[in-house]
């Protein structure tokens, strides 16, 4: 049986809050011994329910390969960055799917011990309308979760 470390996990998605959440998630993992993977949840492909005869989205197949494929380099390149300045043992990963959802997998396939994410002090409108991917994973998430809020707002 192999036994895979723990890890943290730190969310990031490229918003104002990402280098906040990356410097907790080195914290904690630093902290803890373990490594970190910045984690990356992309959205999936649109689901589309009919089609016309003519092009309506630039949409394709390609290009949406080539959208993972530069997040997943800016990814890497945070991970880099973070292992150089830390030490740590850090980890890039880009994943596709519902972000709560996605994460929350995520936490059981890299046993992770926490997980960071940012919030992003949206008013109580959208929160109403489209739901809250932090509020989501704090309700669900079997570990300890570590909140940060976007400065300045």
């Amino acid at each position: 049986m192999v036994v895979v470390p723990r890890s943290v996990i730190a969310a990031v998605d490229f918003s104002d809050v990402g280098d906040a959440v990356v410097h907790e998630g080195e914290l904690l993992a630093g902290a803890t011994g373990t490594r970190l993977h910045l984690v990356h949840v992309a959205a999936g492909e649109p689901v589309l329910a009919g089609y016309d005869k003519d092009d309506l989205s630039p949409f394709t197949r390609s290009a949406r390969a080539g959208e993972l494929t530069e997040e997943h380099g800016r990814l890497r390149l945070r991970a880099e960055a973070s292992a150089a300045d830390t030490g740590l043992d850090v980890h890039p990963l880009v994943l596709v799917g519902p972000a709560a959802d996605t994460l929350l997998d995520a936490v059981d396939e890299l046993r992770a011990s926490h997980i960071v994410l940012g919030t992003h002090g949206h008013g109580g409108l959208h929160h109403l309308v489209f739901g809250s991917v932090a509020q989501e994973i704090v309700r669900r998430s079997p570990v300890p979760t570590v909140l940060v809020p976007v400065t300045g707002r």
